[in-house]
Order: structure tokens, then sequence, then C-alpha cells
């Protein structure tokens, strides 16, 4: 299983912590005063993470997961989503996007800090947290953000999310180990692919397309809040909460009863493989990018990379489980 690793924050970027909060002074309208950093992320894997304070403003700072030169701010389309969300408060509203003055122009995001819970699992959710996750989820699928990626089939979304591994600039360089887990995935793909065929059609509604538990904060007497919404798109809500099954620790509908309709098991069921194919192509995917020296020094660590490892080589054999 992979967890959300906290982790200290002492250098990100090249920039120490007084160097970032002096940028964020400099660089973002919304503080007049001085700005303070924690030195301990929240963990994620999408972006470094931090949470600050200034002027009574209580917001967390998104870096970039890669050190990758950006043409443009990767931010710029989360900002977008975040705002649109947040006024259906699902989603924790934007307070500003830009790039820091140091000398790789690093694109930052900054969102309003909103406290709630995390659950370790879905399975330790109670009634309550169940059904406000599941007024979000169905606030999510009914609207249609604009510009935001369609996928018109499941096999459509199946070809985006493997592209990724089959394009990486390192793929023909990659460990020995990163190889022996694409050779046991591979073997798989016939299997998944024919599994997806079977599904056939989406239902055109907008899914998350990352909603693992480490991505939904509950609160009392509120929405749930939908974290990371980078993936988002216009494909079938229901895959989300196959996902929801799979990404994390594998769980049964009969765990959580409250989160699906009668009428929709059988198909969230089918979508299992799909879910499980997008976060091993993610695991190596990132995989590849650490060993070619793209990932931020914090997210690429030893331990951080044999976790990663055990964590695919646990969903390969739960995608054979499923498959055979």
């Amino acid at each position: 299983m992979l967890s959300m690793m906290k982790y200290p924050l002492k250098i990100v970027h090249g920039c120490t912590l007084s160097e970032l909060e002096g940028f964020l002074k400099e660089s973002c309208d919304i503080f007049d005063k001085s700005v303070s950093l924690e030195p301990t992320s929240l963990g994620g894997w999408s972006n470094v993470n931090f949470r600050g304070r200034s002027s009574g403003i209580e917001f967390v700072l998104k870096l970039p997961w890669s050190t990758e030169v950006f043409d443009s701010n990767p931010y710029n389309p989360i900002y977008d989503l975040s705002l649109f969300f947040s006024r259906l408060d699902i989603a924790s509203p934007p307070l500003e996007v830009g790039r820091l003055p140091n000398s790789s122009e690093t694109p930052f995001c900054i969102v309003e800090y909103i406290p709630g819970t995390s659950l370790p699992s879905i399975g330790k959710a109670n009634e309550n947290d169940l059904l406000s996750l599941k007024k979000s989820h169905q606030i999510l699928k009914r609207e249609k953000p604009p510009n935001i990626p369609k996928y018109e089939s499941p096999f459509n979304y199946f070809n985006a999310i493997r592209s990724p591994v089959e394009e990486h600039d390192w793929l023909s360089k990659a460990s020995t180990e990163t190889l022996d887990i694409l050779n046991q995935y591979e073997l798989l793909l016939p299997s998944v692919v024919s599994s997806i065929e079977i599904i056939g059609y989406w239902s055109g509604e907008t899914m998350h397309g990352d909603l693992w538990i480490p991505n939904i904060i509950f609160r009392s007497k509120r929405n749930a809040l939908l974290l990371d919404l980078e993936a988002c798109a216009t494909g079938d809500s229901r895959y989300d909460l196959a996902y929801l099954l799979e990404a994390h620790e594998s769980a049964s509908i009969k765990e959580i009863p409250l989160l699906f309709e009668d009428e929709d098991v059988n198909f969230i069921n089918s979508l299992r493989p799909l879910a499980l194919t997008s976060v091993i192509d993610w695991s190596i995917t990132r995989l590849l990018s650490m060993e070619s020296g793209i990932v931020e020094q914090n997210l690429n660590t030893p331990n951080i990379y044999s976790m990663i490892l055990g964590y695919v080589r646990e969903k390969i054999v739960r995608l054979g489980f499923l498959l055979h």
C-alpha cells in the first residue's frame, strides 16, 4: 500500500524555506506581511505540498513533483478547476498561481487550507463520511467544467493512461527492477484489453480521475473535499468508484455499500482492471522519472523508490487475480 508520506522540507527546487517565504512575499498580492511555511510536507505525490500562514491566511503551497522546465504554468488549469468546484463546496478555493522569481521560475499554486479529517482507508469511513463523499461525487459528476480532457470510451482512456510509459524518454534505459515489472505487466495487458472491450461505453459524466482515499478530506456536516483535480476529465463517474476500491488497498463494495447504486455494482466491478492499469502505469512512469533524475529531490529518495516498487508489484498481483 502506498501511503501519503510526510517528510521534512529543508531545500525544495533548490530553495531554502526562508528563500521560498521571501519569494512568496515578493510574488503574491495576497500576502502583505511575512510568510511562514511549516518545515514538514503535507504528503502527496502530484506536488510538494507545504502548509503556510500569512496575515491570518492559512494556505497550502503546491510546487511541482518534477524539476523539468515548464514552458507554460501547469497549475493554470488546476487553478481554474479548483475555482470552479470550490464554488460548489467540494474543493479548496485557489488563492494564487504563478512562478517563483528563482532561476528556474518554478511554477506554484496556492490554495486555501481547510481543516478536516483524512482517513487511512475507505473502510474506516462512517455513515456520515460516506454520505458526504457520495454527495460531493454526485455534485462533481453532473457538472461540466470547461477545458478538461474528454475520453469517449474506456479503451480511449486506457490508451491515454498507457502513453506516459510508452513515450517516456527513459524507457530504453530503465533499471532491471523496472524492466522486470514492465515484463510482468505486459503479459497481462491482452487480458486487460479484452476486459475493457466488454465494457464498451462511457456515460459521458465528469470524473475525478484520481479518487483514492488520500485525496478525500472529510468535514463535519459539510461536503467532503476532493483534492488533486489534475486528472479530472469527461468519462464515467463510476470509474472513480472502481478506482476508490483498488488504488489504495483493495476493498469490497460490501464494506461501503452506501456509495453504490445496486444497478451499478456489476459495471463498477468491470472497471476495476482499468483502475488498476491506471495506478500501475502511474507507478512505472514515476519509477522511470526517478531513475532519469527529473523528480524533485524530496520525492526521489531510496525509501520512496522502494515503496513505489512494492506498491506496483502488489497491484500487478492484484490485477492478475482479477483477470483470471
